[in-house]
């Protein structure tokens, strides 16, 4: 599990077909890389965003499970 961190973020990729493959090429880029495309990295790797890490972890988790398609407890998400 990630920790979040100011300053950092969260890629987040399909479910690859080939996890070898995936991690052949993920080894091989650096995430400007993927962030600008190069060389059509992001479509391979099924690059689907990035979320930034804020000052409050919840927000995170809350729109990392929205963008998983996980239900959010909402209760939680505003305690």
């Amino acid at each position: 599990m990630e920790t979040p961190q100011l300053g950092h973020a969260t890629y987040l990729f399909s479910k690859p077909l080939n996890m070898t493959e995936f991690l052949a090429i993920y080894g091989s880029v650096m995430k400007d890389d993927i962030r600008h495309n190069r060389d059509n990295v992001a479509e391979r790797l099924g690059f689907l965003g990035r979320l930034i890490h804020g000052h409050d972890p919840r927000a995170w988790m809350k729109e990392l499970k929205t963008r998983l398609g996980e239900p959010v407890a909402y209760a939680e998400a505003f305690d």
